[in-house]
């Protein structure tokens, strides 16, 4: 008998196969593209570590209490628990709450949490009329909040439809594909002229396409199809470009024509997603952080880094990768979507999660009430960290990190399983002949550059498992139990392991993290500091006030109590010179997210200019043209991640010395 190799096959590839079928879980049925990879139910991943920790946070936090805060999630006149679509609070904020406060639930078993969320579900499969509509009605046929012309207003619902299917996930309850099969029946029914109107519901109807697509997956009626040809055709044209520039739709929706890809197969819709998202972050996201300067629009000649994002693009960001490297395979969104959950996400909320903030910006030295109008297109306490303000995000923020920790692992083709975003976490699924395989995730990622899988399986069981390669990795090392398989893999790619199996098998990736210094060409040739997928901000000191608030749910402002207004002193060339990386024990309480818990810091060495101040609003100056001179001492200064930092550097004028430095 022959010996088996060590390694079985190992080889790199840029995506799986999508010609191999998966038999276990649910992927795009013909004549829709073959998924690359495919969402596992809710149940089969458990996040662990740092991840869970934020997700027990939020469900602690405002977010998981906002019954005591928000009086759009008050049961009393709620017209998503009206049988008739009747009363108040009809549009997007219940169902954008229950978007994350659901999937938060279901994720930690919190069965309190879940039970609430069945509350809602059933008010909105109770809520369906005889014609196949659900849920709030306004008064007749008009919209609750926007003005449709007596139209229908979709929107909400197209919220709601993603709080179903996760639901339908969990549960596996029959009635929410009878409840989805009459409302697209009857949204096929409802006349062109009267078909997704103007308003949010327009650029966002590929949220709507996604959800048609989902219950094809699993019907397999054929008419469905035709309802998604419609609501494309009725969708603003973001194949055409950048069809607004709100903040939160361009976030939202420039994914949308991969989305109706999966149909068409025309590749001009695929580009347009990858073009749209070059415009966005070449015109207004030269930026640290993987977002983009939008507070509300963006707006030409705002393209510094103190102008800011709102908390709802930052999540509606991550959602858009998460489903196109689902759709595409490309692992190239798994490190955007990474790029805006580890540095700028956490930033956004109090480490606590019992405040958030309406914006935040790559650079910014303070949060308070105070309007800051001009520098920021709408006035108001957009900074204020506020569990009572901020209504859009307020509700909405919860999905970031429960649809993040659903990402974590995916099914294949060939009956395999991918790890995409790495993190802490236990996966149990079929692969192979119909093996139940258990894989524990040990890691302290993105902090640190191992990661170890061991696998539990009852029998050896033959399948692939594939490892993202991220964009800013080389020399990566893999070791199946000890021993170093020889295949070297190039950044954004996956390696595949396949190979018999056994209970008890290991494999350690090591994904090592250099110092990288991007510069900013179009932002005054400013640079920003990288290691690995974190980003790094000059550490501030920071203040907290109470500023409002109740004595439950307190509001607050964030004064800076060290200085922030450094350049920095590099030697491109000779980068590993100009930093020291200073690692620190893992915190107790897995909050790696601030400064008394940051795994990691920088030492660098720095000059104050004492020109660059904050403008008379409290907004951090522009940034200065680099190289910038100065005569002020050099002084060694703290890097932390920028996600840790609530007040933040981390686009970074460059010191200078020659002839051509500005003065």
């Amino acid at each position: 008998m022959m010996t088996p190799p060590i390694f079985g096959a190992v080889t790199v590839v840029d995506q799986p196969d999508s010609a191999a079928a998966n038999n276990f879980y649910v992927g795009n049925r013909a004549p829709l593209a073959p998924s690359p990879f495919i969402k596992l139910p809710i149940r089969a991943i458990t996040p662990k570590g740092w991840v869970r920790k934020q997700l027990e946070l939020q469900a602690a936090g405002f977010h998981g209490r906002l019954g005591e805060i928000s009086r759009f999630v008050k049961k009393e006149g709620n017209a998503w628990l009206s049988k008739d679509g009747l009363g108040q609070h009809g549009w997007e904020e219940l169902p954008y709450w229950l978007k994350g406060f659901g999937d938060c639930a279901y994720l930690l078993g919190n069965e309190e949490q879940i039970r609430e969320a069945r509350v809602w579900i059933e008010g909105a499969l109770a809520s369906q009329r005889e014609d196949g509509f659900f849920g709030p009605r306004g008064q007749g046929a008009k919209a609750t909040v926007s003005s449709t012309e007596g139209k229908y207003d979709l929107w909400p619902n197209m919220v709601m439809l993603n709080c179903l299917q996760s639901y339908y996930d969990f549960t596996g309850d029959r009635r929410v594909i009878e409840a989805m099969t009459k409302y697209f029946k009857w949204e096929l029914a409802v006349p062109e002229q009267d078909f997704l109107p103007p308003f949010w519901q327009q650029q966002r109807a590929a949220d709507n396409l996604a959800s048609v697509h989902w219950l094809y997956n699993r019907t397999g009626e054929a008419w469905l199809l035709q309802l998604a040809e419609k609501i494309h055709r009725h969708t603003a044209k973001w194949t055409e470009g950048i069809a607004s520039w709100h903040n939160v739709n361009a976030a939202q929706a420039f994914g949308g024509p991969t989305t109706f890809w999966v149909q068409s197969r025309d590749p001009q819709h695929l580009a347009a997603s990858e073009r749209n998202w070059q415009t966005l972050r070449t015109s207004y996201g030269q930026v640290p952080g993987g977002m983009f300067g939008g507070d509300e629009n963006c707006r030409p000649g705002f393209t510094d880094p103190r102008q800011a994002i709102e908390t709802c693009g930052m999540v509606e960001m991550m959602l858009s990768c998460e489903r196109l490297v689902t759709i595409t395979g490309n692992p190239l969104w798994a490190d955007r979507c990474e790029d805006v959950a580890f540095n700028s996400l956490p930033a956004a909320l109090t480490a606590d999660f019992k405040a958030l903030r309406y914006l935040t910006a790559p650079n910014l030295i303070l949060s308070d009430r105070h309007n800051k109008a001009p520098g920021f297109e709408n006035g108001g306490p957009m900074l204020h960290l506020n569990p009572h303000l901020h209504r859009c995000c307020q509700h909405n923020f919860g999905h970031g990190w429960p649809y993040f920790a659903e990402h974590l692992w995916l099914a294949t083709p060939g009956n395999g399983l991918a790890t995409m975003f790495y993190a802490e976490s236990e996966v149990t699924a079929k692969v192979g002949d119909g093996t139940e395989v258990t894989i524990r995730e040990r890691t302290h990622y993105p902090f640190d550059e191992q990661i170890e899988f061991v696998l539990a399986t009852p029998k050896p069981v033959s399948f692939p498992l594939y490892l993202r390669v991220p964009a800013w990795c080389e020399g990566l090392s893999v070791k199946i139990n000890g021993r170093r398989a020889k295949e070297s893999a190039r950044p954004l790619s996956y390696v595949r392991l396949e190979r018999k199996w056994k209970d008890g098998d290991r494999v350690t990736l090591t994904l090592p993290m250099k110092i990288a210094l991007r510069t900013w060409t179009k932002n005054n040739h400013s640079v920003s500091v990288d290691r690995g997928p974190l980003t790094y901000s000059l550490k501030i000191g920071e203040q907290y006030v109470k500023e409002g608030g109740t004595d439950n749910w307190p509001a607050w402002k964030i004064h800076p109590t060290s200085p922030w207004n450094y350049g920095l002193v590099v030697n491109p060339p000779n980068l590993s010179s100009c930093f020291k990386v200073v690692k620190r024990a893992w915190p107790k309480n897995d909050m790696p997210f601030t400064h008394e818990g940051v795994p990691i810091e920088l030492r660098a060495k720095g000059k104050r200019i004492p020109a660059w101040q904050a403008d008379q609003t409290g907004l951090v100056g522009k940034l200065p043209l680099s190289p910038v001179q100065s005569d002020q001492p050099t002084e060694s200064i703290t890097l932390i991640p920028m996600g840790a930092a609530r007040l933040r550097i981390a686009s970074f004028p460059v010191i200078g010395s020659a002839a051509d430095a500005h003065r």
